[in-house]
This record gives structure tokens, sequence and C-alpha cells, in this order.
């Protein structure tokens, strides 16, 4: 008899966000693709395609969602859940309030706190 299956849960979720292209290099090749979610699901995979003239191998990457690069600061804002994590570290409600963490990784100038 087989185990029973779990669901699997995500210790933490992690979210994309494209920068938009730089006016310079707007007619560049690109080498990320962002797939394309099914029918009323949102983008949650990007394939990295290197140019031709480098030995790498084609990536997949999963997210719990990305953004692509005409995503606003208010549809990040919405759409990594950002108010219910605010709120339920400061327990504006009364109660003790949970942990919660919400950090930004990216180069410098990349617009982490815009």
């Amino acid at each position: 008899m087989d185990p029973p299956q779990r669901a699997q849960t995500n210790l933490f979720d992690v979210y994309l966000r494209l920068r938009p292209p730089q006016t310079v290099n707007a007619n560049a090749e690109k080498f990320l693709l962002v797939e394309e979610p099914e029918e009323g699901d949102v983008p949650t995979h990007i394939t990295l395609n290197p140019p031709n003239d480098r030995r790498r191998a084609i990536e997949k990457f999963a997210f719990t969602r990305v953004f692509e690069e005409d995503a606003t600061q208010l549809d990040l804002f919405q759409g990594a859940k950002v108010l219910p994590l605010v709120e339920g570290a400061l327990a504006p409600h009364g109660g003790d309030g949970t942990d919660g963490l919400l950090a930004t990784l990216g180069m410098t100038g990349s617009g982490k706190v815009c």
C-alpha cells in the first residue's frame, strides 16, 4: 500500500519582476522568455535561452509568480500580497501578530526600493 500523498507546500513564496528593457538595448534579441500561463492563470515560469555563441544549456525556472516588464509597483504590491504580510506582523486589529519577512534582491539601481 502506498503512503498517502501530502499536498506540496512551499516554505516561502518567490516572485520575479522583470526590469523593463533599457532604451539602448530595446532591439536586442531576448534570451529570457516568460512562458504563457494556462487560461485564467498568472505566469510562473521563465526559460533562459542563451545566445547561440555561448555553450550553455537552456534552463527553466519556476516562481510563485512572474511580473513582466510592464508591471507597475502597485501590481507587484498587490500581486505579491504584501499588505496582508505587513498587517499580520503589525496586528492592527489586536492580537500578537505573526512573523513575516519581505526581502528584495537585485543589482544596484535595479529598482528595489522605488
